[in-house]
């Protein structure tokens, strides 16, 4: 009886430090913000290409598997 109670205290205890590890011992990432307004950090995203009319075949990208020695 003693047995199982001290291992119920020591799961309780394994889970007490669990969850204060996992609430507050790593903070959060920190987030990149702006530092001037008028200068952005990422750069804007391209424009989408214009789609080819229905019925034009259009040219796929290909690339080779392995470089010709």
């Amino acid at each position: 009886m003693v047995r199982i109670f001290i291992a119920v205290i020591g799961v309780v205890a394994v889970c007490g430090v669990g969850a204060f590890v996992s609430l507050g011992a790593f903070p959060p990432a920190l987030v990149a913000h702006d530092v001037h307004k008028d200068i952005p950090m990422a750069v804007a995203p391209a424009p989408a290409p214009i789609a080819a009319p229905m019925g034009v075949a259009s040219a796929l990208p290909v690339a080779p598997l392995a470089p010709a020695h």
